[in-house]
């Protein structure tokens, strides 16, 4: 299955790293429920990332705001496959709608990140 997972596996050097201090999302579908945080949390890991994500509380359960910090191409990366409409993961998770703010919640502020996602109670 090509999945986010794959995400997890590859990565891609550069000679050029454009650093980012912060980027933050807003995405909708189906991403509560199918461990998209844990899923998304280890892809950052894997490019060396820094990165958190919270479930927003929404009725319909279909909203996560989250947090990616450093190598530009890599979050990009991230936020393209999301964007392509593939299931990221083999629980069926998938966004059906993705949005960069100008401003989120602070690291720490999040439910998962890439410092405690070893830890969590899933």
């Amino acid at each position: 299955i090509f999945s986010l997972f794959w995400l997890v596996a590859s990565t891609r050097k550069s000679d050029t790293v454009p650093m980012s201090s912060g980027r933050y999302f807003h995405v909708w579908g189906k991403v509560q429920g199918v461990m998209f945080r844990q899923t998304l949390i280890r892809a950052a890991q894997k490019r060396n990332l820094k990165g958190a994500a919270t479930n927003l509380k929404v009725p319909q359960k279909n909203e996560v705001e989250f947090y990616l910090a450093g190598d530009n191409a890599k979050i990009d990366e991230i936020v393209s496959f999301m964007q392509s409409g593939k299931d990221l993961n083999s629980w069926g998770a998938k966004v059906e709608k993705l949005v960069e703010m100008s401003s989120g919640k602070a690291f720490t502020d999040h439910q998962v990140t890439t410092d405690n996602v070893d830890n969590f109670n899933w």
